[in-house]
C-alpha cells in the first residue's frame, strides 16, 4: 500500500489496519466528526500525491465524515466499506476496530471510486428505472456493501460519484 493514506475515524482503527497490514501503513484519524478545517486541508494536501482512501464506520457519523471528505477533495476518492453484520456481535461499538480481519480485507481489496465531478445518470433516469424503490435501493447497497438504510436522495448522488449509467444500474437491479 505505497503511496495510500487510509482515513479512519480514530486511535483504535488505525491499530487494528496496522495489525493486519503492519506499522508502515500510513492512517489520518479524523477523530470522528471533531476534524477541522487544518485536517481537511491536510488531507487535501496528501491527495495530490496520494491515493486517498476512505475507511469508516458503517453508522450515521462515518457516512457524514466520508460526504464531508468526497465533497472536499478534488480527486478521486477511494473508498472501502464494511457492513454492521462484519462486526463482532458483542462489541458494543460499530466500528472497524470491531470488524473481523476478513472483513477488513475485503474492503480493501474492493476499493469503489468516487468523483463528485461527474453526473452519469439524472434525477429523471433514477425515478423513471424504479432505482429509488426500496427492493431496488437494497439489491444496489447490497452490490455495492453499501449501508442499506441509505435514503434515496443519497444513493443517488453516490450512484452518480460511482459514474454507473443507467444500464449499468439495471444490472445490478437484476442480478
Amino acid at each position: 500500500m505505497v503511496n495510500e493514506i487510509i482515513i479512519v475515524e480514530g486511535k483504535s482503527d488505525s491499530q487494528k489496519l496496522k495489525q493486519i497490514y503492519g506499522q508502515n501503513l500510513i492512517t489520518i484519524e479524523t477523530n470522528g466528526l471533531g476534524f477541522d478545517d487544518k485536517k481537511l486541508n491536510l488531507i487535501k494536501e496528501l491527495s495530490k500525491k496520494n491515493k486517498i482512501i476512505i475507511f469508516t464506520d458503517p453508522d450515521g457519523p462515518g457516512k457524514k465524515i466520508r460526504e464531508t471528505l468526497i465533497e472536499f477533495l478534488d480527486v478521486d476518492v477511494f473508498n472501502a466499506f464494511i457492513l454492521k453484520q462484519d462486526i463482532n456481535k458483542e462489541s458494543k461499538k460499530i466500528g472497524i476496530a470491531e470488524a473481523n480481519e476478513e472483513a477488513i480485507k475485503k474492503a480493501l481489496n474492493n476499493l469503489i471510486t468516487y468523483n463528485k465531478n461527474n453526473n452519469s445518470i439524472s434525477w429523471n433516469n433514477y425515478v423513471q428505472n424504479d432505482f429509488y424503490v426500496k427492493e431496488n435501493r437494497n439489491k444496489i447497497t447490497k452490490h455495492f456493501g453499501l449501508n442499506n438504510e441509505m435514503s434515496s436522495k443519497s444513493l443517488f448522488k453516490w450512484l452518480n460519484w460511482m459514474n454507473l449509467n443507467v444500464e449499468e444500474i439495471e444490472n445490478i437491479v437484476g442480478e
